[in-house]
This record gives structure tokens, sequence and C-alpha cells, in this order.
């Protein structure tokens, strides 16, 4: 039976020296462009790049990884562990969303991002196939940044500053403290806590310095209560149990400053425990998350602004890889968002 269908023809795929004779430029400054490498001026490699989208320039990964012999991924090591995702919603959302945020930026530079699970042992850093890492807020003890490093992968943390020779993308913990206090005596508290995790992570630790500095500045005596969650059963159970023995031991404290929402969490149900409805009998602030924005009442939070952090930690990875130099180091400063 015949048919009245047409042939679809599939246009030719542009190439570099297409690109090229758009741009008004040599297909080598193409190629310095959207590789990312040598010395160009701004304006023109933004000319070449925009022009090979105009033109739906994409890059061959397979050609390129067999040029350069490179993998053309990087991996992304969480400290999420999977049968413990049901105690970790709030870090669920975290990751995702920090994920996501880095694997866009990945695509863009030509790399495809691969989710790796906690590193318990230094030695599975040998069996990561990736050009560079991602390292989220690594515990300094587990020796993973140097021992990625003396493998040669390029390193970028994301929540803590490092040691060489990676770089860190962190979050300014002088102004998140700064933030927190500033509107809890805004809103009439008098006696201001903080709970972090004893962990020895740098997230925990610098909020900690920070807060204590704070105190030292404002002629205060620093109250701090901490969660130890290496003893297991459950990260709010946890939480929930310090907050109520900080509060026990502190019943004049008004005001708790949670960094982590999965502390937060266990505050909130030990001050209903205690009778101590938030906002009337307790203040509380902690990270913006699933916890601050699904609360009844929902938190004041501090936004870290996680997808602009993963992102810049993508651009120095890939910076890293390029150049093969170590990026600066890049702080960012957060911001209130006040409920």
């Amino acid at each position: 039976m015949a048919t009245n269908s047409q042939e679809v023809r599939v246009p030719p795929r542009p190439t570099m020296r297409d690109i090229a004779r758009a741009a008004g430029v040599s297909p080598s400054a193409v190629s310095l462009a959207l590789s990312g490498k040598g010395r160009m001026e701004d304006s023109t490699r933004a000319r070449i790049t925009a022009t090979a989208e105009e033109l739906g320039y994409r890059i061959n990964r397979e050609a390129r990884a067999l040029r350069t012999g490179r993998t053309m991924m990087l991996g992304l090591v969480t400290s999420l562990v999977a049968d413990q995702v049901d105690d970790q919603e709030s870090r669920l959302d975290w990751y995702t969303r920090t994920a996501l945020a880095a694997a866009n930026e990945s695509f863009r530079h030509g790399y495809a991002l691969v989710l790796v699970p906690p590193l318990g042992d230094r030695n599975q850093v040998h069996e990561l196939a990736a050009d560079g890492v991602l390292l989220i807020d690594p515990d300094p003890a587990e020796g993973i940044v140097e021992a990625a490093a003396a493998r040669g992968l390029a390193v970028v943390t994301i929540g803590g500053h490092s040691p060489a020779p990676a770089s860190s993308v962190a979050l300014d913990r002088e102004a998140a403290v700064e933030l927190a206090m500033t509107q809890f005596l805004a809103d009439g508290a008098r006696q201001l806590a903080l709970l972090v995790d004893e962990s020895g992570r740098q997230n925990a630790a610098a909020t900690r310095v920070a807060y204590e500095r704070w105190c030292a500045a404002q002629g205060r005596t620093p109250i701090v209560g901490t969660v130890d969650f290496a003893a297991g059963g459950g990260r709010t159970r946890l939480a929930h149990q310090a907050c109520v023995r900080l509060l026990t031991e502190h019943p004049a404290v008004d005001a708790v400053y949670a960094p982590l929402d999965s502390i937060a969490a266990g505050c909130v149900t030990a001050a209903r425990e205690l009778d101590r409805p938030l906002g009337a009998g307790l203040r509380l602030i902690t990270s913006e998350g699933s916890i601050a924005r699904d609360n009844d009442p929902p938190l004041t939070a501090i936004d870290t602004h996680r997808e602009e952090q993963a992102a810049a930690a993508v651009r120095m990875l890939v910076n890293a890889l390029t150049t093969g130099e170590r990026p600066p180091n890049q702080l960012f400063r957060p911001s209130l968002i006040v409920r």
C-alpha cells in the first residue's frame, strides 16, 4: 500500500568552522572559547559562545574524552546514606537542590555529574571514575581531600575551607550568626543560644567560633548545646533530646539558632514537649529548607544560597581542570528570610 510520507531531512550539525565564519573569528579562537582555555577578551568569548548557541552547536563529549584522555565526568560526593533517608528528609531536600544545580552547571561546561555515596575509606577515592570531585563539608579526619589530591584529582569542597591543593566554596558563618542574633534581639529575645552538632565538621565548628566571637563582642556568655549524631538512633530524636537538655539546663533561653534544619526539627518537637510555643515562648532560626518552609508556623531562616554555591563550585572545578591551577576560595554572604 502506497503512502504519502515525506522524507525528513535532518540538517547537518554545525561545526567549529561554521561558528568561526558566523562570529568572524578563526576556528582556533572558537576552540579556545568553547573549551575555556587561553587568553581572550571576555566580549569575544561571549560572542563566540552566543553564536555557538544560536547555531545549535553541541560538544561531542565522546570525541573530547578520546582526544583528552578525560572521562568528562565530575563526582559529587555526598554524606547521605540511602537506608537513612527516612530520617533525613531535610537533608535529602538539601542534597537534591545542590545536586540539580551542580548537574546543570556541569552540563553547561560539557561535563556529566555523577552522584557518589559517602566515602568512609580514603582508599575508595581510587575507585572514582571522574576528572574532579566536589566534596560536601568533608570530615577532616577522614583525609578524603588529601587522598583525592594525591591521586591527581581536582578537588573543590562545598561548606568549609579546605587544605591545599583543594579550593572551597563556603558560607560566611560570621555573617550568618550576625543575621540570626540581630533578628532575635529585634524580636525581643534576651537569652540567645546555639545548638550545633559535635561532629567536628567545618560547618559546625565555624558556626560555633562565629557565635562565641559575637557573644564576646556583645559582652554575653555563650550558651551552646551540642548534638552527638554519632550516637545513632535518628537525627531528629537526638536533636530533640539535646534541645530539651539545653532548655532545661538554661530555662531563661528564649531563642535558639540551629543552623542545621535537621536539628531545628528536633527543636520544634522539644518546644512542643516543654510547652514553649514557637514565636511566643521560643524563637527559632535555622537554614532555609523544607523544615523552615513547611513548619507550622514557618520558621525564619538563613538563606545559604545553596544552588549558587553549587554552581560556583562546579565553575571552580572546571577552571582547575582547564588551567591546572587552584582557583581562589569563594565566600558567600547569606541573607535572612523573615517569617
